[in-house]
């Protein structure tokens, strides 16, 4: 009988905090030298959501041993991925988890789901974290060892939305749902069509992507599947429940 996504989380060491929790925690792990670095860090992802800012964050926070902190923030939000991840019949399906980071999905996904999972991420320190967890690990879709490569589900996880350029949250405010400029100025804002073009030559016949962001939207949800769609991707919302996201093929 396979875990819930509560319990296997649980199993790995991952418990629900908050972000005060999480500082306290990453204060009593880190001696002084390195505790200015990791909020210099912080504050660069988050105030500027790039490629080179999300990597450092990521590399710094895996070699100093704080995945479990950041996945512990997101232990809800794992949960309902997790548990909408369950709903599906992926026992031998050969799964490419991109933005893997800690690896936490990718576990459930292998052991409790029974798939055959590979991991994709732009961190190294992750990649290395990821391997010695015994995953076939890749870089980015330029990746050498992704030649040829071919996978029954893509799961982009909170992953494709972490760089974006939102920062004045126009997508969020109500007036603009009925801009008829929304979907556009979304994937200008978020890139999802671009980001998946990448990925999408990696995907067997019939496959389908999983693509999620932690955003409660319908509007956002609307909008981007429309974009999607008219950029040649079928786009079928997922939720509200247990969780917001698209379903691609």
């Amino acid at each position: 009988m396979r875990a819930s996504p509560q319990d296997y989380f649980r199993r790995q060491g991952l418990k629900p905090l908050n972000w005060d929790e999480v500082l306290k925690v990453v204060e009593s792990r880190l001696a002084s030298p390195n505790l200015p670095v990791f909020q210099r860090l912080h504050r660069s992802f988050v105030g500027y959501p790039v490629e080179h800012t999300c990597r450092a964050f990521y590399d710094f926070c895996v070699s100093h041993g704080l995945s479990d902190l950041l996945a512990s923030f997101r232990f809800e939000r794992l949960c309902r991925i997790g548990a909408c991840l369950s709903g599906l019949v992926l026992r031998e399906r050969n799964i490419l988890d991109i933005g893997a980071g800690g690896g936490y999905l990718a576990g459930y996904l292998k052991e409790e789901l029974g798939a055959n999972v590979s991991v994709a991420d732009w961190s190294a320190e992750s990649r290395k974290h990821l391997q010695t967890a015994g995953f076939e690990t890749f870089a980015t879709e330029l990746d050498p060892g992704l030649s040829g490569k071919q996978f029954d589900f893509i799961l982009a996880a909170d992953s494709l939305g972490e760089v974006n350029a939102d920062e004045d949250s126009w997508l969020r405010e109500p007036e603009n749902a009925t801009d008829p400029g929304y979907p556009d100025e979304l994937e200008q804002r978020y890139g999802f069509t671009d980001k998946l073009a990448a990925w999408k030559s990696f995907l067997r016949p019939g496959g389908s992507v999983l693509l999620f962001e932690p955003i409660g939207l319908p509007m956002f949800w609307q909008g981007a599947a429309l974009s999607l769609r008219q950029s040649g991707w079928k786009a079928d919302i997922i939720g509200p429940e247990p969780v917001w996201g698209l379903l691609l093929y």
